[in-house]
């Protein structure tokens, strides 16, 4: 889980950064979140998977705040735009690992709720983030509208961010030389 909702966007952002700075367009970056995990921690401790989730979306959000701001540090004219985006509860396939039963339940309470989206609704808050103008930067973009919202405190941890931006970065780093070490070494 973590591979796939924080340490892919990271690698494929910084793949893409020196691209996207250099565009003579301004540029956005998206990551899609959940708040309404992201910092807050609501499972209790080892709980797998959710737990594994939470941090996950945590990673994102301190990610892409941290991007944030380091792009303004290198870039005052926000060639670059980074953005964060959390869709709400949206009727889709992501339960269908659990029991049936469980999934029907959830998305009705949801329904009654009034907090369940169609994927048709949930898409207009990442679509605000897409189609902000490029100094808007930095946002949590939430349930549309041009809805913004504040998210986690947690979130906001600047000294978490560049630990996780480091440890990161050197994983990063430590991809991209794998290729050229095995080759290095015959063991390809």
């Amino acid at each position: 889980m973590i591979e796939t909702n924080y340490i892919g966007a990271f690698s494929l952002t910084n793949l893409l950064l020196p691209l996207l700075r250099n565009s003579p367009i301004p540029s956005r970056i998206v990551n899609v979140d959940n708040e309404s995990v992201a910092g807050k921690c609501y499972s209790t401790p080892k709980q797998y998977p959710y737990y594994v989730y939470e941090y996950s979306k945590l990673c994102l959000l301190l990610f892409s705040y941290e991007l944030h701001r380091q792009l303004g540090l290198m870039d005052k004219s926000r060639q670059v735009s980074v953005n964060a985006v959390d869709p709400g509860a949206v009727k889709t396939n992501i339960m269908r690992e659990l029991p049936s039963s469980l999934s029907f339940v959830s998305f009705m309470v949801l329904k009654l709720l009034g907090l369940l989206h169609s994927p048709e609704n949930a898409v207009n808050s990442i679509l605000d983030a897409a189609l902000a103008t490029p100094e808007v930067s930095g946002i949590y973009f939430f349930g549309g509208k041009g809805r913004s919202i504040k998210s986690s405190s947690l979130s906001y941890d600047t000294k978490l961010a560049k630990k996780l931006w480091e440890t990161s970065s050197d994983l990063f780093q430590d991809c991209i030389l794998l290729p050229e070490i095995l080759v290095l070494h015959d063991l390809c």
